[in-house]
């Protein structure tokens, strides 16, 4: 008996150390990691861009001024340097990218979140082309400096990528 006990705390520790380690890899240094996921069913939407199947996509590439347009409201606890994870569906290079800001509209080609490309739905983090191009962000990933309280996630569609939830997550300085 006493070897069986012995067996199943030692099992029960490495359960809970390869969580951790499963949980440090799926997120940055210093992000929190247990920000909750925020669905874009929630967001207002305007044409082209559409929620279908529980994410918005638009059917074809467009300029900014064209683009769809997705605005998601969320509130942070604390002031702090954040950056947003989203899970997104990129299935090809002509079908991965969304103009993305926090507190305002986008600017082209500067706010350009370039993603790389998934197979299905797979979590990302928010990098901005900035004087980058669609292979090299200037901005990755992109930190936003946020108070604390109410703030807008402006997302306006560029190609026809997916993108079903967002999560916005304080990183340690």
């Amino acid at each position: 008996m006493k070897k069986t006990t012995s067996f199943l705390l030692a099992c029960a520790l490495a359960s809970l150390t390869l969580a951790e380690d499963a949980a440090k890899k799926a997120a940055p240094a210093g992000s929190n990691p247990t920000a909750p996921m925020i669905s874009v069913s929630a967001a207002t939407l305007t044409a082209p861009l559409v929620l279908k199947d529980g994410a918005i996509s638009q059917p074809e590439q467009t300029e900014l001024p064209a683009g769809g347009k997705a605005v998601l409201e969320f509130t942070v606890p604390k002031a702090g340097t954040y950056v947003i994870h989203a899970v997104v569906n990129a299935p090809a290079e002509d079908a991965n990218s969304f103009y993305l800001n926090i507190d305002a509209p986008p600017e082209d080609p500067v706010m350009i979140w370039d993603i790389d490309v998934t197979n299905g739905f797979e979590e990302r983090v928010v990098s901005w082309r900035g004087k980058g191009d669609a292979d090299n962000d200037e901005f990755k990933p992109k930190r936003f400096t946020l108070t604390a309280g109410a703030h807008k996630l402006f997302i306006v569609g560029r190609e026809p990528a997916f993108l079903k939830s967002v999560s916005i997550r304080l990183v340690a300085n």
